[in-house]
């Protein structure tokens, strides 16, 4: 069996386990956001009782998952989709008709991938840039408060 064969019966697998990667990834995106807003609000109020890298620390803690599943979301859907449209025309390839509804069934399905990958990215970089403002700020009323210079910086 050559190199070709055996990555043709590795894409064949199609676009379902893309999409199962991608609702994972939505799912840990959620339970993320919702607890950065839970900690990040009781942060905010007793931040005078942390010193300041601990408090900087507390307050990026799982940022770096939202900027990752933003980031790559839309390429694993779009991974998703072409191994969707690859076993598509491979249904075709093998099939005794010959006509778009062969194909189309197969190619409609696997662009759901891109779909779910975009679902899951925008409202991960949506949350991402509403938190690291949120963090700026925070850190920079602290520094008023305690009167400390710190790095914003990343």
């Amino acid at each position: 069996m050559d190199i070709v064969q055996i990555l043709l019966k590795l894409a064949l697998v199609g676009e379902k386990p893309v999409l199962y990667l991608l609702i994972l990834m939505s799912i840990i995106a959620t339970a993320i956001i919702i607890e950065r807003a839970i900690v990040i609000k009781k942060l905010e109020k007793n931040m005078l009782s942390y010193n300041p890298l601990e408090l900087k620390l507390a307050l990026e803690k799982r940022l770096g998952i939202l900027a990752t599943f933003g980031n790559n979301a839309p390429f694993i859907g779009l991974f998703g989709t072409v191994l969707g449209i690859i076993e598509a025309f491979h249904a075709l390839s093998t099939s005794n008709e010959f006509g778009i509804r062969v194909v189309m069934g197969g190619i409609s399905e696997a662009l759901v991938a891109t779909a779910l990958g975009l679902f899951v990215a925008i409202p991960s970089v949506i949350a991402y840039n509403f938190f690291v403002r949120k963090v700026k700020t925070i850190l920079l009323i602290y520094e008023e408060k305690k009167k400390l210079p710190l790095q914003l910086e990343e």
